[in-house]
């Protein structure tokens, strides 16, 4: 049921009179009753008497009328109700991010962006590096924060927060674990314990290892990282992890050496280009603001 012959054919019931429903509707008399006979096809009744000039309700007509009401009432409802829903959402960003974040000063900005708005909400949801920009590019959020290597993508927009670069995490009684730094051939006897693929950080140790001339021995790839820390500490193996996250899961069983040869990478955080929410934008200008201050 078309909603305008619904609105036209209360209307009319109210005024009785296709000069006024017309005026009121904002049409054609011709158009109103177009409208009504469609109507009455559709329901296969007669909804209104004509006689001398005048038109009155039938009694299926009456019995017609309370339903059409209903029907437009609960249209207006539910459009209040979806406009509501959609403002709502508009103040809503939902982002994906490292599982590591909490290792970053980024975190704290978020923190701060909604203290100083707290009529936004970010849904933070936690995800492997590796599935972060298929999430972003098939619309299951709107901002993602992630560490980026050697990529580039010319459709995704950019916002650079902080550098990070790999460290050795070694047992506290280990032969390197008072040097300053460490060249990392002297590991290559090791058993290596890093974290696996789909954080996006295996394929850089072993570049790393590669380069200094030597096939790591991995024993064990996994995703977390307080486990890799647990078993470093009982001197199962040693890992190479990113410094700010060793530093965050540290204890006083291991000690961090920092490398004498690196691979930096970058921590961003990233959208699509084009257009965004409200609350999208503001937080974005928020970063790069607090970026260009050298928060």
């Amino acid at each position: 049921m078309d909603l305008r012959k619904l609105k036209v054919f209360v209307n009319l019931s109210q005024t009785l009179n296709y000069t006024d429903t017309a005026e009121n509707l904002f049409t054609t008399q011709a158009n109103i009753s177009k409208q009504i006979l469609a109507m009455e096809k559709e329901l296969d009744t007669k909804l209104f008497k004509r006689a001398h000039r005048k038109i009155e309700l039938t009694q299926q007509g009456q019995l017609v009328l309370p339903y059409a009401k209903k029907i437009i009432h609960n249209y207006s409802d539910l459009m209040i109700e979806l406009k509501d829903f959609q403002a709502t959402e508009k103040l809503v960003i939902k982002m994906h991010t490292i599982p590591t974040m909490p290792s970053y000063q980024s975190f704290k900005l978020i923190t701060n962006f909604l203290e100083q708005h707290p009529e936004i909400h970010i849904q933070l949801k936690e995800e492997e590096s590796y599935n972060l920009i298929t999430s972003l590019k098939t619309g299951k959020c709107e901002i993602i924060f992630a560490r980026v290597f050697d990529f580039d993508d010319s459709s995704l927009e950019y916002l650079p927060m902080e550098d990070d670069t790999f460290v050795a995490v070694l047992p506290k009684n280990h032969q390197y674990a008072n040097q300053e730094s460490l060249d990392i051939s002297k590991l290559e006897k090791e058993r290596f314990l890093i974290l696996g693929p789909s954080t996006n950080l295996y394929r850089p140790v072993i570049e790393l290892c590669q380069k200094a001339g030597f096939e790591p021995e991995v024993t064990y790839k996994g995703t977390r990282v307080d486990l890799i820390m647990q078993m470093v500490q009982n001197n199962m193996g040693i890992s190479l992890m990113m410094a700010k996250t060793a530093r965050n899961f540290s204890n006083e069983q291991v000690s961090i050496v920092p490398l004498a040869t690196n691979i930096v990478n970058k921590l961003c955080f990233i959208r699509m280009k084009g257009q965004h929410s409200s609350a999208n934008n503001l937080f974005w200008q928020t970063v790069q603001n607090n970026v260009k201050i050298g928060v």
